[in-house]
C-alpha cells in the first residue's frame, strides 16, 4: 500500500459501519463524492464493515478484499484489523469522520488512544457526523464538543438538518445536476429506462420501504388508476420491505397498475429515478435526505424505535414540512400497533386518529392515500417550498470542509 505524507496532503478517514441496509453508506459514498467535488486534491481513507452493501450502490467495489483503491480512494475493511492496523499505525489519522455514531475500530481505538501516539505528538480531530434529523434540539448540538480520553484527540459532533444552524444537507453534484437538468438525469437512466420500458409521461410512484402491509396502497392506487389519465406505475426497490409488498401483491389479484420490481441500482442511477418520480415512499437515511432535497411528494417510512419514539422524529420533520393534510397517513403508515406508544410520542402527536388497530389502519391509510393522489396540486407546494428551503442553507460538504482542520 502507498503511503502518505501528511505533511504533504489533505487527508481525511471516513468510518462506517453498515447497519440499516443502504443508508448509513449511502450517505457515506455520497459525502466522499460530494467532498472531491470540492476539492479534488483531498485523499480519503473509508474503513467500511459490509462492503456488500457498499458494492449494490458502486459497482468497482469487491467486498472480498481487505484493501482496495475505488475512485482513487483507500477502502479498508473494517473488521480486517491486521490490515488496517498495519497501515494506520503507519500512517496515523489526523481527521476522522465517524459516521452515524458507528464507535472505533478496536485496533483504531488502541492506535490513536495509545502511547506511541501521544508521544509521537500527533493530534487527531473526531467529527461524529451524526443522523439526520428535524427536532429541535439539532440547532443546540451542531459543533457541540464531546469527551475523549486523550488530550491529543479532541471530538465534536455535526448535524445534518434543516436549519441554518444545522449543517444542512449533502448536495453533490450529481444529485444538484439531477435535480436542474432533465437531460442531465434522462441521460443517467436512459439505459434502465429502456430496460423497464420507463417513461416520465407515466404517473411513477417508487417504493422504497420497511416491511408493511400494504393492502392500503394496493387499495387505494387501483381506485386512483381507474380514473386517472395517465397510465399508472408502480416502481418496488429492492432491500428489506421488497417481500412484504410482493406479498400484499400476490394477495391482491389483478390491477389496473403495473409494478416494476428494480434492480440494484448505482446512487448515480438512482438519484436520476428518484427525481422522475411523482410520488415517493421512502426510508433510509440518504433517500429521504434526497426526497426532501427534490420538491417530490413522499411518505417517510422512518426506521421504528422502541416505545414508538421514532413518532416523535416523524413529527419533527411533518412541522418542518408544514403539510398538515399528510400527517395522519404519515402516523398511521409508521405505527406499529402491536406496541404501545410511549408518553413522548403520545405528547408529541396528541390525538392524531381515531384508529386503534391496524385492520382500521389499513382502511383509513386507503381512503387517505386515495384523496392526496387524486389532490397531488394542493399539497405539492409544502414539498417545494421545503426543497428550495434546505437547497438555500448550502453543502454540507462545504461547510464540513471548512469546520475541518486540513494541512495544506
Amino acid at each position: 500500500m502507498e503511503e502518505s505524507n501528511q505533511s504533504e496532503t489533505k487527508e481525511i478517514t471516513v468510518l462506517c459501519k453498515v447497519l440499516d441496509n443502504f443508508g448509513d453508506i449511502g450517505v457515506v459514498y455520497r459525502l466522499c463524492r460530494s467532498l472531491m467535488d470540492i476539492d479534488g486534491t483531498l485523499r480519503l481513507n473509508l474503513v467500511v464493515s459490509g462492503l456488500g452493501t457498499f458494492k449494490r450502490m458502486a459497482d468497482g467495489i469487491d467486498p472480498d478484499l481487505p484493501f482496495q483503491t475505488y475512485r482513487g480512494w483507500r477502502i479498508f475493511d473494517w473488521d480486517d484489523g491486521k490490515t488496517c492496523g498495519n497501515y494506520f499505525s503507519e500512517n496515523p489519522p489526523s481527521v476522522i469522520l465517524q459516521t452515524f455514531q458507528c464507535g472505533l475500530p478496536d485496533w483504531l481505538d488502541d492506535i490513536i488512544y495509545g502511547e506511541e501516539f501521544s508521544n509521537a505528538g500527533n493530534f487527531c480531530r473526531i467529527v461524529n457526523i451524526e443522523y439526520l434529523t428535524a427536532e429541535k434540539w439539532a440547532d443546540d448540538f451542531h459543533l457541540l464538543e464531546g469527551a475523549t480520553r486523550s488530550a491529543n484527540v479532541k471530538k465534536h459532533f455535526f448535524m445534518p438538518g434543516f436549519t441554518k444552524k444545522t449543517g444542512g444537507l449533502i448536495l453533490d453534484k450529481n444529485f444538484t445536476e439531477c435535480l436542474s437538468d432533465e437531460n442531465y438525469r434522462k441521460s443517467r437512466t436512459a439505459s434502465l429506462a429502456k430496460e423497464i420500458q420507463f417513461s416520465e409521461s407515466d404517473f411513477n410512484i417508487l417504493v422504497f420501504s420497511y416491511p408493511n402491509d400494504f393492502t392500503f396502497f394496493f387499495d387505494a392506487v387501483e381506485r386512483f388508476s381507474e380514473k386517472s389519465a395517465r397510465k399508472i406505475r408502480v416502481y418496488v426497490a429492492p432491500g428489506a420491505g421488497e417481500e412484504s409488498f410482493k406479498k400484499t401483491e400476490s394477495e391482491y389479484g389483478k390491477k389496473n397498475f403495473s409494478v416494476v420490481h428494480l434492480p440494484y441500482l448505482s446512487q448515480e442511477v438512482w438519484d436520476a429515478f428518484l427525481c422522475s418520480m411523482d410520488f415517493l415512499f421512502i426510508r433510509g437515511e440518504d433517500s429521504f435526505a434526497r426526497a426532501a432535497l427534490s420538491g417530490i411528494p413522499f411518505l417517510w417510512n422512518i426506521y421504528q424505535q422502541d416505545e414508538e419514539f421514532h413518532l416523535v422524529k416523524l413529527k419533527a420533520f411533518l412541522d418542518i414540512l408544514g403539510c398538515g393534510k399528510i400527517n395522519e397517513l404519515s402516523w398511521l403508515y409508521n405505527r406499529n400497533f402491536g406496541l404501545e406508544c410511549g408518553p413522548e410520542a403520545t405528547d408529541a402527536w396528541g390525538k392524531i386518529s381515531e384508529c386503534e388497530n391496524g385492520k382500521d389502519a389499513q382502511k383509513k391509510m386507503a381512503e387517505l392515500l386515495r384523496e392526496i393522489l387524486f389532490n397531488l396540486d394542493e399539497i405539492k407546494p409544502s414539498f417545494q417550498k421545503l426543497a428550495e428551503r434546505t437547497l438555500a442553507l448550502g453543502n454540507l460538504s462545504e461547510k464540513l470542509l471548512e469546520f475541518l482542520p486540513l494541512k495544506n
